[in-house]
């Protein structure tokens, strides 16, 4: 018989448990207490790393000025691209991708456009985005938009060789809208053309028509496969003149190739001059720990030159003619494990026209140092 206390709640309580626990059987336990001494060990953070993001690979022509550029729409193409080498070995980390496109006709708003990228060392990586673009200039010529395909978020990383293509829909408005082309003998300033004289491209022509010279050695373009094709050999096309070089640009080498930069981790700032516009100075910071780290700056600096010319005629060039402005960078973060990229970071050099010779700095690397406080 259950027995209900009235006087307070909390009792009656506890006697309906005391009468379920003796249904059941007896129950035993302890008491104890107890005094000592422990520890509890605070981590150490580990040495962040920062390095630099610039290119890897680039054939663009600063200021742009493209003679030559590759139809979609009237070639068939639905992907072209290129097999290109970095100019550092190993693995490295893809920020972002630069294509430069020639717009013949009317402006374009959001076209999805997308980048592929093969042979990496987790697979394909693709990335679709939409860009726009003005429509060509009122005497005839195309306008030039440099599109930039921001990869930062994928953490993604590719050998330092790889086969990459551009693709989008090229009816409609997209109709007047190339991949814009340039000289992989003069205008290729960082990383190679791995196979100078071929292109890839994806056409649903069964022949390569009159935008790629005759060449006997090269069969027919398989309908919906991207593929190798050569462009530097035979004759170029008569009813195409100039068309991936003339014949005399053939056989000295040259050949013509789509217009574009890769952006990586451990990459170089590119077309400096005296000048010219300043360059950002981005960067990547590696955390290799386990628990954040709190940064709330970067320091950037010249460290030192090397390269360039010696001419003890004319005024030597000397880190003082790179001056950097933004730095410090504030960056009040806490920097998690693994690689964050800052871009863009506000830092910025520059080679200012100093009204001297400055001849000695042609081909002079500027080496950057970093500090985070």
């Amino acid at each position: 018989m259950k027995r209900f206390i009235k006087s307070k709640k909390g009792l009656a309580v506890l006697a309906t448990v005391a009468a379920l626990a003796s249904a059941v059987g007896a129950y035993a336990y302890f008491t104890a207490t107890g005094t000592g001494t422990g520890s509890a060990k605070t981590a150490t953070a580990e040495n962040l790393t920062i390095s630099q993001v610039g290119a890897g690979y680039d054939s663009l022509i600063p200021g742009g000025g493209y003679s030559q550029d590759q139809t979609f729409a009237g070639a068939g193409i639905s992907e072209f691209g290129n097999d290109v080498t970095l100019a550092n070995s190993g693995a490295q980390q893809l920020t972002s991708a630069v294509v430069a496109f020639d717009n013949w006709g009317k402006a374009i708003s959001d076209l999805p456009i997308t980048l592929t990228i093969n042979n990496t060392p987790n697979g394909p990586i693709t990335e679709t985005q939409d860009f726009s673009f003005p429509a060509a200039n009122s005497d005839g010529s195309p306008s030039t938009t440099n599109s930039t395909f921001d990869l930062s978020t994928q953490g993604a990383f590719v050998d330092q060789e790889f086969v990459y293509g551009i693709s989008f829909d090229a009816s409609g408005v997209a109709g007047g809208l190339n991949v814009a082309l340039s000289s992989s003998a003069t205008d290729l300033s960082l990383g190679t053309d791995t196979d100078p004289g071929t292109v890839w491209l994806q056409t649903s022509y069964n022949t390569i028509g009159n935008d790629f010279p005759a060449c006997t050695a090269t069969p027919p373009v398989a309908t919906g496969v991207f593929e190798s094709v050569i462009t530097n050999c035979g004759t170029y096309s008569p009813t195409n003149p100039g068309a991936y070089g003339t014949q005399a640009e053939v056989n000295a080498g040259s050949a013509d190739i789509p217009a574009v930069e890769f952006n990586v981790v451990g990459g170089a700032i590119v077309g400096l001059s005296p000048g010219s516009p300043s360059q950002p100075v981005d960067f990547a910071i590696t955390n290799p720990g386990t628990t954040n780290v709190h940064v709330t700056q970067v320091i950037t600096s010249v460290g030192s030159l090397s390269g360039g010319g010696s001419n003890s005629g004319l005024p030597a060039c000397t880190t003082a003619m790179y001056p950097i402005s933004g730095s410090p960078d504030t960056i009040s973060a806490n920097v998690a494990p693994g690689t964050t990229i800052f871009s863009p970071s506000g830092t910025r050099i520059s080679l200012p026209d100093n009204n001297a010779n400055q001849d000695n700095c042609e081909g002079a690397t500027a080496n950057l140092a970093f500090a985070a406080s």
